[in-house]
Formats: C-alpha cells, sequence, structure tokens
C-alpha cells in the first residue's frame, strides 16, 4: 500500500476529450459508439462508487456473496476512517456498510493508515478472517460472518500486533493450509495454526520455514524468505491453479503501478519466471485509454472463470484517489498470464447483474451547478500531473452512471447546488446521491420544482417556487449511497431537482504534495432519481 512517488515528465495532450467545456461522453452515447472512454457514460469501471484501494475482493461459496476489502483512500496517502468494507450478490450493485475493528487495534496504532486488508474464509474452523495492516503493523480478526463483528484471532497475544509489515494477504491452499504472504522489503510466507477456538498462531515447526524474526508480543516466529524475485515492489498476493501457485506483486508505485509475478510448485518456492513474467508486467498503464497505475491486485475465480481485481489511479491524475476496477484473466497453455487489458468497460461477473432496479430518471439529463472545479494540467515538479488537458468537473458527471467521475463545486464553494432538468413531469418515488466520501457525514437538502414552475435550467435556478423533498440538514447521513423518498410518502411530480450541501466531514486533501487539485471539495459520484 505505501506509494512510491515517481516523476514522470510525460505530456499527454487529452484537450481533444474536452469541447467547450464539455465532455465527449454525450457525444458518444449519442452516436452509438462503444464505451471506451474514461468520460464515457454507464462504465462498468470502477465497479464500487468510492475510492477504495488496494483491492481485496472474494467471493464467498458459503454466502454466495461477493465482499470487498480496502484501503479507505482519499487522505493523503493514510485512509479516511472510519474504514468500510463492500459486499454484492452480484459484484454490480454493491452496498456497505462501517466496518468496526477490534478496539486495541487503533488504540495501539491509529487510525491514519489502515491499509491492504485481506479477508478469507477457512472451512476447518469454519471462521472468516480479516486481516489489516496499521501503521506497518499487521493484526488478525475473526468472525462467523463475512461482515462481522469482528474479534481479535491473536491466539498468542490477543488484542495485541501480530507480526511487523504491511500488505499481508492470506492463501488458503487444496490441504487447507492457511497461509499468509507479506511484505517488509522482501515478501516472506508464514505457515499458520489454529486453536480450538479458531485463533491463530505462526506455525514454527514446520522445518522448511527457517527464517526467523521476533517482535515484543508473539516472540520468535519462522517464516519463509522468497528467493529470486527481481523488479518487486509490494502489495504479494498467492493465487494457485492447475497445481502451480502464482506468486504475484505490483512494481513501482503511484501513476506507473503494474503487475507481475512468479511460479512454483511449491508454496515456499523457489519461484521463477515464466514466459517474462518478472520482465514484463501482465497488467500496466494505458496512457491512450487514460488509465494510470493499475495494481495492488486480488484474483477470484467465480464459475469456471477467473478475475482480477486492482486499484487505478483518478484520471485526471488526482493522488490519492484511487478506485476498484475488475477485468476478466486468461491462461497461456503453458500456464502463463495473457496480458490483460484495463477497461472502463468492465466485465459481466454475474450474467444479466444490474446496479440498480427501475429506470434512473436522473440518467444523462441536463443539469445547472452552482460551480465546477477546473483541473490545473499546468506542468507540476514535485509529482506527476495530466498535463495539456481542459478540463471541468461539471454537474453532468454527477448522472452518467460512471463511478470515475464526479462533480465537484471546488474547495471553499458554499452551500454549492445542483440542479438535474428531468425534461418532463415525473412521478418522484426515490433519489439516491452518492456522495464522493461514501463514509463521511453530509448535510443536505433536496427541493422540487413542477414543470410549470419554470420553462428550462437558467429559470429554475432563479425561482422561488422551490419545495422541500428531503431534509438531512441537521444530522446529515454518515454514508452514502443514501437514498431518500418525498416526506410522509406523499405523492410528488416534478421536472427539476435541487440538492444544496450545506456542510460536509471530508478529508482536508488526498495528496500532501499538490494541493491545487487534490485538496477536498463537497463533492458528489452520482444522483439517481427513480419514479416514472
Amino acid at each position: 500500500m505505501k506509494k512510491s512517488i515517481l516523476n514522470l515528465s510525460i505530456g499527454l495532450c487529452l484537450s481533444c476529450l474536452i469541447t467547450n467545456g464539455q465532455s465527449l461522453y454525450g457525444q458518444q452515447a449519442a452516436q452509438g459508439t462503444k464505451d471506451t472512454n474514461v468520460f464515457s457514460m454507464q462504465t462498468g469501471n470502477p465497479v464500487i462508487p468510492a475510492y477504495l484501494a488496494d483491492a481485496s475482493i472474494m467471493y464467498d461459496q458459503k454466502t454466495g456473496m461477493f465482499y470487498a476489502y480496502g484501503t479507505n483512500d482519499g487522505a493523503g496517502g493514510g485512509n479516511v476512517y472510519p474504514t468500510q468494507m463492500w459486499y454484492s450478490k452480484d459484484c454490480k450493485n454493491w452496498i456497505n456498510r462501517p466496518l468496526h475493528l477490534p478496539q486495541s487495534w487503533t488504540d495501539y496504532a491509529g487510525t491514519t493508515a489502515l491499509w491492504a486488508p485481506s479477508m478469507i474464509y477457512n472451512p476447518s474452523t469454519q471462521k472468516y478472517y480479516l486481516m489489516y495492516g496499521i501503521d506497518c503493523k499487521t493484526f488478525v480478526a475473526m468472525s462467523n460472518s463475512p461482515l462481522g463483528p469482528w474479534e481479535d484471532a491473536n491466539a498468542i497475544a490477543p488484542g495485541k500486533m501480530f507480526y511487523r509489515g504491511y500488505d499481508g494477504q492470506f492463501f488458503l491452499d487444496d490441504d487447507q493450509t492457511m497461509y499468509i504472504v507479506t511484505d517488509n522489503g522482501f515478501f516472506k510466507i508464514m505457515k499458520l495454526t489454529f486453536d480450538t477456538q479458531g485463533k491463530i498462531s505462526i506455525d514454527n515447526t514446520d522445518s522448511h520455514f527457517t527464517d526467523t524474526e521476533s517482535n515484543e508480543f508473539i516472540g520468535k516466529y519462522f517464516y519463509k524468505n522468497v528467493e529470486g524475485i527481481r523488479n518487486m515492489f509490494e502489495a504479494s498476493f498467492i493465487y494457485k491453479r492447475n497445481g502451480l501457485y502464482y506468486l504475484m506483486w505490483s512494481f513501482e508505485g503511484s501513476e506507473n503501478y503494474n503487475v507481475r509475478y512468479a511460479v512454483s510448485e511449491k508454496i515456499i518456492g523457489p519461484y521463477h519466471e515464466l514466459n517474462g513474467s518478472m520482465t514484463n508486467p501482465i497488467l500496466v498503464r494505458d496512457d491512450q485509454n487514460q488509465i494510470l497505475g493499475p495494481g495492488h491486485h486480488s484474483m477470484f475465480d467465480y464459475k469456471g472463470r477467473t478475475f482480477i481485481a486492482y486499484h487505478r489511479q483518478h484520471f485526471p491524475f488526482v493522488d490519492s484517489k484511487r478506485q476498484t476496477c475488475i477485468d476478466e484473466v486468461f491462461f497461456a497453455p503453458d500456464g502463463s498470464i495473457l496480458p490483460i487489458t484495463p477497461t472502463h468497460k468492465g466485465v459481466e461477473v454475474v450474467a444479466g447483474a444490474k446496479r440498480y432496479k427501475g429506470e434512473n430518471l436522473a440518467l444523462g439529463k441536463p443539469t445547472k451547478v452552482s460551480s465546477v472545479r477546473h483541473y490545473d494540467s499546468s506542468p507540476f515538479q514535485p509529482r506527476y500531473r495530466t498535463v495539456g488537458i481542459d478540463f471541468d468537473f461539471s454537474g453532468n458527471y454527477a448522472v452518467d452512471e460512471n463511478y470515475g467521475t464526479h462533480w465537484d463545486p471546488g474547495v471553499g464553494a458554499v452551500q454549492p447546488w445542483i440542479i438535474i432538468d428531468l425534461e418532463k413531469e415525473s412521478q418522484i418515488k426515490e433519489i439516491e446521491t452518492i456522495f464522493e466520501f461514501t463514509n463521511r457525514t453530509y448535510k443536505y437538502k433536496i427541493e422540487y420544482l413542477p414543470a410549470a414552475g419554470a420553462q428550462g435550467l437558467d429559470a429554475a435556478a432563479g425561482s422561488n417556487n422551490w419545495q422541500l423533498l428531503a431534509d438531512r440538514s441537521v444530522e446529515g447521513t454518515p454514508q452514502s449511497p443514501v437514498r431518500d423518498t418525498p416526506q410522509k410518502g406523499s405523492l410528488i411530480k416534478a421536472r427539476f431537482i435541487r440538492l444544496t450541501i450545506l456542510d460536509a466531514d471530508v478529508p482536508p486533501t488526498a495528496d500532501g504534495a499538490d494541493l491545487k487539485n487534490a485538496s477536498n471539495g463537497w463533492s458528489i459520484f452520482e444522483i439517481r432519481v427513480f419514479g416514472k
């Protein structure tokens, strides 16, 4: 999870993507072209409407659900607390919930660097296990449910740090032996054992694990140092297929993140290159398609297919606002992994899955906003920037069904608002709002205006006849997506919808270097209007 800031002087001339301040996504939709653009409507990637980095996604056969854990990004290299996770029955419509970790963890390690979790089910103990690195101190927990509640699972030192390191990932072998692969300047593998309650300790009895380390809580323990790995940095992950172990990792960092791997017939190695797998990355940035820094991944299988979940950087580049994407993985006859094409369209994991039921009346509709943020694409020496573009975080990006875009009114905007023109009188049943930071509190109000109240967006903006649909101006909502229905179940007909943000508890900046672009405003990923 730790980021390497690599300066790269590359000028991306992308001004062709913007015409008179309007992105080409609307033109693409009108022409019926395929979704190939970062600004297209209705993209499948990113898959989750949040800044979720270090993607750890698993399909759990026991519950028949998909679960996504990761680093809650957008706070300058740390994390946005409180932590949350996401779950889905179809890998398309994701629901989030707060993740309550053992208090002893955060008392010891703090709440500003909760990075790169891993979650797994062990049928031998019939327990789910969760692992988090907090400020390079790793903790383990267990639960009867992948949704928690989680209790500490350290068998030797309950409630304490398990080991020093970060980016730890569980791996369950075919014989149900469980391991941890982790980073600490190099990759190391630890074999695990369990007590009668299902709590974890490191197995120090296997003679194949000859390297030693110790800490003040669990004492001396044994592990295996993985030798012979080249071009490695962090984010180790083990995947097994047809008896072959794939030790995978990410190299370089930030906008240049990429994924590589080595293989072995034994989990502890020796690992070796397969068709240049340590030399040539299988997943890499794609400047032509505006995909930056794909990496820190996990792999999962579903109904005979293999998928890779990874994060990519925000575009235009803003570190660190990384988001989870999913694409399919294919193998050559010799077992090597074919180059993976990162996409905006994404992949249909479960056939026929949809993000929501019913028709979104706001999709692609005209908007008017109080203000917009302009991306500063001028050369910037301290770190990488997307240069040479003319880009505004416009209101249309709140109604485009693309989780990689958002409306941003700009830092310091006072009570910013967005108006959506549904273009005809509609019965409003429900409005769903996805704020930029889905685990922070936003205070807002939603109003409506019938068609008779204005003839267009300009007239609507100047109208004094707006009526209240939902009022969250006092307590706000601590989590989104949030759904609002007309007060007291009343029947509301409207052509215009206005949402005004009154206050928000957002982290000050996503990046300590490029404050011009990374200071956080009160922004919205998506607004959906349901009705008829």
